[in-house]
């Protein structure tokens, strides 16, 4: 939803993720990342989940820097692949980093499958040009 210029959001206050206040986001992941992390409200359907889930969202979204179609495609060294990832991981507590994980990798698919931006063919991508 965040490809869409008039819906991306400005920073408000304090900086994020390398955006100054005032600057609109550029990058559909961060800006969803602000949305979900500053103003939730904005996305009914998040808003209304419980918090548990909501986190999950968030640890998917907002928190493992980590970049799939980097390891998909062999573009990065594994440090810099999975340090981020190694240190969410370690912090979270067990019983929630494992549902955690593998919902990320459900959010890989469809984010793959949604990579195209026009709503009629956005599943070519997933369907004719999958890694």
């Amino acid at each position: 939803i965040m490809k869409l210029d008039i819906l991306r959001p400005s920073v408000l206050m304090a900086e994020f993720c390398g955006y100054k206040p005032g600057d609109v986001i550029g990058d559909h992941d961060i800006a969803l990342s602000y949305v979900l992390e500053r103003c939730p409200e904005a996305l009914p359907s998040f808003a209304g989940l419980l918090p548990e889930l909501q986190e999950s969202i968030r640890f998917t979204h907002c928190k493992l820097d980590y970049n799939m179609g980097w390891l998909v495609q062999a573009e990065a060294h594994p440090g810099a692949l999975f340090r981020a990832f190694r240190r969410v991981i370690l912090e979270r507590p067990q019983e929630k980093s494992g549902n955690d994980v593998a919902f990320y990798f459900v959010h890989w698919f469809a984010d793959l499958a949604g990579a195209e931006a026009s709503p009629l063919t956005g599943c070519e991508k997933f369907v004719l040009k999958f890694p």
